[in-house]
């Protein structure tokens, strides 16, 4: 899905493949985003097949209700998480 803002086009995608979250989210410049991603530990997801640590314009908030909380700068991320 997408929806045109004043500063671009936000856009998400999802897919789940056997016990795979995939993940693509795109946010427009000058604009930054909060991501919930379903998670049950920080040690399932990577980001561009990476640890989410290692990720540029990504910042950890919180875990909130199964959910990983991020935010994200402006740029395009494919997140991936192994679920249960």
């Amino acid at each position: 899905g997408h929806v045109d803002t004043p500063y671009g086009r936000v856009e998400s995608a999802w897919k789940v493949s056997g016990k795979q979250l995939s993940y693509r989210a795109t946010v427009p410049a000058n604009t930054t985003a909060i991501l919930y991603l379903p998670a049950t530990s920080l040690n399932v997801l990577t980001e561009n097949g990476k640890p989410y640590t290692e990720a540029k314009g990504v910042t950890f908030l919180r875990m909130e209700n199964g959910k990983a909380v991020f935010a994200l700068r402006s740029g395009t991320y494919n997140w991936a998480s192994t679920f249960n």
